[in-house]
């Protein structure tokens, strides 16, 4: 059953879907009356229903079934800091939301390339990947913020950087629900210095020296798999 995105379910046993949504399930997906599709709200509230009126601007549906959710406790947290170009966030967020990662935060450090960011656009790409991957939750986006704020707001947890020294393994981490990582520019020592005062571990995440994006990406992957 093919699944579809409303930001705000209407507590009703029937309503209409928006304008955008009733194109696509009429005129493109060719759904007729009787037809049933999902609903969610990327919360946990899972609706099956039925369409009753297969009308294209405005398809009336009614309320079969409903299910509540309740988010896993546990999941991974990826705070990065933002390529300047945003095609290379979209294309990680896509790929994090269909690995499992949770949320992500954007962290504006002493050498970012990019100090202001939409999360509207990435927040649609993550609503297409989670449709996509078939997961029930949203991915959380939160807003670009300052690097200190952040990990003493959110302490413990990882720090990729390209610095010498000891690192461990993301398997390895205290906790590896959170890893950090920085711009094409590395972090400053002085951010690092900071992350570890709030707890966080060196890690590594390979031989390789990775874009920030791909980074991103091989962390996500690592801790969920840890």
């Amino acid at each position: 059953m093919r699944r579809f995105f409303l930001l705000q379910i209407p507590d009703s046993e029937t309503f209409h879907l928006p304008e955008e949504e009733s194109k696509h399930i009429v005129r493109v997906l060719r759904y007729e009356n009787g037809d049933q599709l999902l609903l969610l709200d990327g919360k946990g509230l899972i609706v099956t229903a039925e369409v009753t009126d297969a009308h294209p601007k405005k398809c009336l549906v009614k309320v079969v079934s409903k299910e509540l959710k309740k988010r896993p406790e546990s999941g991974f947290h990826l705070a990065i800091a933002p390529t300047k170009n945003l095609d290379r966030m979209e294309w990680m967020v896509e790929k994090i939301v269909e690995v499992g990662a949770t949320k992500i935060s954007f962290l504006n450090c002493e050498r970012s390339e990019r100090v202001q960011l939409k999360p509207d656009r990435l927040q649609r790409v993550a609503i297409s990947a989670m449709k996509q991957a078939q997961h029930d939750f949203l991915l959380e986006i939160e807003e670009l913020q300052n690097f200190g704020d952040f990990v003493q707001k959110n302490p413990n947890g990882g720090i990729a950087h390209c610095m010498d020294g000891d690192k461990k393994s993301v398997n390895q981490l205290t906790n590896h629900s959170r890893i950090l990582i920085g711009p094409e520019g590395d972090f400053s020592e002085k951010e690092v210095e900071l992350a570890l005062k709030h707890g966080y571990e060196a890690v590594h995440l390979g031989e390789s020296r990775l874009r920030t994006e791909t980074a991103g990406m091989v962390a996500c992957v690592l801790a969920i798999n840890s």
